[in-house]
């Protein structure tokens, strides 16, 4: 599964910015749009753009590819953070993958832990990722990817300000650009008009 998704959406999409690192990309402001400058309304906005967004994308499935990764040594250093993500209800599958490696760039170790889960568990993914920035608990900040590989499609929300839509799939993402223009960061549109063109 590891080398699949590497293979698929390339190693870079499995980093930070990646929206910056790959061509036909999306990226797509969530919480800068919120109504009213609190953590609830800014909270719910995320949520409530980032579900919508990849509820529509992964429509046809009942199971979604994840990816977990961080940085460290060990397991043991990032206790904290497992500990989070158990109280959000996410547990672990036995059908996981586990894969570490030095990065030479960051000079540390970056670990990747790879499993599926029930696409009804989405939000529990979401809403910890989403909480991390603005205090809320249980959150955490290791990084999240929600793939499809035969889709061609991953997804990578970042915080609660944004989410990368990446992959092979242009049918798909143009539609998504179309559906969805007016979430779109501001700041990079024009790098996307040049992808998928102007509306």
């Amino acid at each position: 599964m590891i080398q699949q998704a590497f293979d698929k959406f390339g190693k870079n999409s499995f980093q930070h910015a990646i929206f910056y690192s790959n061509e036909n990309c999306l990226r797509f402001e969530l919480s800068e749009g919120a109504k009213h400058d609190s953590h609830i309304s800014m909270f719910t906005t995320a949520l409530e753009r980032s579900t919508e967004v990849i509820e529509t994308v992964f429509e046809k499935n009942n199971e979604l590819s994840i990816c977990i990764s961080f940085a460290g040594d060990s397991f043991l250093s990032n206790l904290s953070q497992f500990r989070e993500l158990h109280q959000l209800g996410i547990k672990f599958p036995k059908a996981r993958y586990i894969h570490s490696e030095w990065d030479e760039d960051e000079e540390w170790h970056r670990n990747y832990v790879f499993f599926k889960i029930a696409k009804t568990e989405l939000h529990k993914l979401l809403f910890g990722k989403l909480a991390n920035e603005l205090g809320i608990r249980p959150s955490y900040w290791v990084d999240v990817y929600i793939f499809d590989i035969e889709l061609g499609v991953l997804a990578h929300p970042y915080d609660d300000r944004g989410m990368d839509l990446v992959g092979s799939n242009k049918f798909m993402l143009s539609r998504i650009y179309k559906q969805f223009y007016s979430w779109l960061l501001k700041y990079d549109i024009g790098i996307m008009k040049q992808w998928f063109g102007a509306l």
